[in-house]
């Protein structure tokens, strides 16, 4: 069922004992999203928790100032910014009990009792901000700081084409109600720890063109990341870079993941759809950024993304 905003605002206010679900390998938009409608709750005198899969990686530890961490069984579940059941990790066995879900990805998958979606938003937490808007909820300098990380993380910083004209304006509100913009941008695009340029460049070392050079490849190992040091933040910033390549319509960055199988991530400028794509491997997500999980050989599944593209570019392998 499709909520609108004043659904949403009811759902929300009859809500209690509330778990806030984000998705495994957790980015800016989810906890940022996450964390503000746990400060939005709070607010309320209600108990509420935002949870994810995995560990919440360090450079997001402002997000969480102040909110408490509790373990308690849930009243009420909402998703942000989860297309899709699977993302949900250890906590997919809660996804049949998902009251409302707020999410951005056309790929999502419907599973909430009732879904806010905003498909045309470059963020869930723009989708957040105008529900927070609409219905009157004051914002604070804490869920300004959330809300303006989702949004500036989703975004490549305003620099992707989902940075719309309303993720601006948005933005500038969020400034106005005392968003550190700032020292927001530098900690999440201008300050990297040397592990992750060290795996870009190994990963680099390693490029593959395919398509006339229209598509680049590049493929990263558990053995990478363990001699170097880095952690899942190398992943995404190796993927940011794949498609900055002159020349190259769409990047794909192979991930392998501990169990030995691979994790997929596209990125792509006009014509070529990441999400239809991906979509071709069970996957999905947005038109420039989507994702999925690679068959039992990699390679493979490689390939039927690269014959796909091909196809689409009017191209030769």
């Amino acid at each position: 069922m499709n909520a609108s905003i004043s659904r949403v605002g009811e759902v929300l206010r009859a809500s209690e004992d509330v778990l806030i679900l984000t998705h495994k390998n957790p980015d800016g938009d989810c906890l940022g999203t996450g964390a503000a409608l746990c400060r939005y709750l709070l607010s309320l005198g209600k108990r509420a928790t935002v949870v994810n899969d995995g560990p919440i990686p360090e450079k997001f530890g402002y997000l969480f100032e102040g909110l408490p961490q509790e373990d308690f069984e849930p009243k009420t579940i909402v998703a942000v910014d989860v297309a899709d059941p699977k993302l949900l990790g250890r906590y997919e066995t809660l996804a049949d009990r998902v009251d409302l879900c707020i999410d951005h990805h056309v790929s999502n998958k419907l599973y909430a009792r009732e879904t806010h979606l905003c498909p045309d938003d470059g963020a869930a937490a723009l989708s957040l901000f105008r529900i927070f808007r609409e219905l009157g909820i004051p914002i604070d300098k804490p869920m300004a700081d959330c809300l303006y990380t989702g949004l500036s993380t989703d975004t490549g910083c305003f620099r992707y084409s989902n940075a719309n004209a309303e993720a601006y304006r948005a933005a500038a509100d969020l400034i106005e109600l005392g968003a550190d913009n700032g020292p927001i941008n530098t900690k999440m695009f201008e300050t990297k720890p040397l592990s992750q340029f060290q795996v870009l460049s190994d990963a680099f070392a390693g490029l593959r063109l395919y398509c006339d050079g229209k598509v680049s490849v590049l493929k990263i190992s558990q053995e990478m990341l363990r001699e170097r040091g880095a952690d899942t933040d190398a992943f995404e910033f190796v993927t940011a870079m794949s498609r900055q390549v002159e020349g190259v319509l769409c990047g794909i960055t192979m991930k392998q993941q501990e169990d030995g199988s691979y994790k997929i991530s596209l990125r792509t400028h006009e014509p070529l759809d990441a999400s239809a794509l991906c979509g071709l491997l069970g996957g999905g997500g947005h038109q420039r950024a989507a994702g999925c999980n690679a068959g039992e050989d990699e390679e493979a599944s490689l390939r039927v993304l690269l014959k796909q593209i091909a196809e689409e570019l009017g191209v030769e392998l």
